[in-house]
């Protein structure tokens, strides 16, 4: 999986997450009719913010499931 640098100024909808007690936070997000994930690396002083292309919302939930079971990083 790609990660790039996130965007600014859109409105987002986060449907899901992962635990926020690990060193790394997935979650997943919506904005303009599209999905994405955004990754977020917890390093101490300032957190490392980083999202994927945007999909299709069903190409969103199988990569969504891909992170969650292990498959995609």
């Amino acid at each position: 999986m790609t990660w790039l640098e996130p965007r600014t100024g859109e409105r987002v909808r986060v449907k899901a997450w992962t635990c926020d007690c690990r060193a790394t936070v997935y979650e997943l997000c919506t904005a303009g009719g599209q999905g994405f994930i955004r990754r977020t690396l917890q390093r101490e002083g300032s957190p490392e913010v980083h999202e994927t292309h945007r999909w299709t919302i069903p190409q969103t939930y199988e990569m969504w499931a891909a992170v969650l079971s292990g498959m995609a990083r």
